[in-house]
């Protein structure tokens, strides 16, 4: 679900306040970068669906994908409030947003930092963002615990390890190039020392990504 969040949220451009968390991912899922996010998308429709003739079917489905990516962190044991202050009110679009406003794959440090930049998001955004890969099976602690472990292990750099045969299995490469940055290591050693300032600012970020564009 926070993958499906992201993905949907992460069209949004600051030069034309357009796209942002607004449901495109529904056009959008046969792009390559949204591969396997189907999945995500029906719950949401199914959510929506099981809404109907209740007081929440107003909802939006912008607003039920960044609700549902806020439990996701909520029932893993994330920040609890951050359910509460994930505002509504988005408007649901009616065609995908442009190509190519998600950063790639093999992006640089600087790549991922102008790419967020052009969304207004700042470094610390997105290194407080990138900490939600703490979840899923990457090799940052326990997959489906939200918590702080994804910092200490970008830290180690353990897909360096030649005594792991598994190491080239940990992380994605839009995370090895994060602690070798001078920008973003100072605030990957913040998050590592504090799981309770990852948890404020990641609610910050978090509400701020998915209100983006939002009308």
């Amino acid at each position: 679900m926070l993958r499906l969040v992201f993905h949907d949220a992460g069209t949004y451009s600051s030069s034309d306040n357009l796209g942002g968390n607004n449901a495109s991912i529904q056009y959008e899922l046969g792009r390559p970068e949204n591969f396997g996010l189907k999945r995500g998308w029906n719950i949401i429709e199914n959510i929506a669906e099981k809404l109907q003739g209740t007081a929440a079917s107003s909802l939006s489905k912008a607003d039920l994908i960044a609700l549902a990516g806020a439990h996701a962190v909520v029932i893993t044991g994330g920040p609890s409030s951050l359910l509460t202050s994930t505002p509504v009110g988005r408007l649901d679009a009616k065609s995908p947003d442009p190509e190519g406003r998600m950063p790639g794959e093999a992006s640089s440090a600087t790549q991922l930092i102008d790419n967020f930049a052009s969304k207004g998001l700042s470094v610390r955004e997105l290194v407080v963002l990138s900490g939600s890969h703490t979840l899923g099976s990457k090799g940052y602690g326990d997959p489906l615990t939200f918590d702080n472990s994804y910092y200490p292990a970008l830290l180690a750099k353990p897909w360096n390890d030649p005594n792991n045969k598994m190491a080239s299995m940990i992380g994605i490469p839009t995370d090895h190039v994060l602690p070798d940055d001078a920008r973003c290591a100072p605030i990957i050693k913040e998050y590592a020392d504090s799981q309770e300032l990852f948890y404020r600012d990641f609610s910050d970020a978090y509400v701020k990504m998915t209100t983006l564009g939002m009308q």
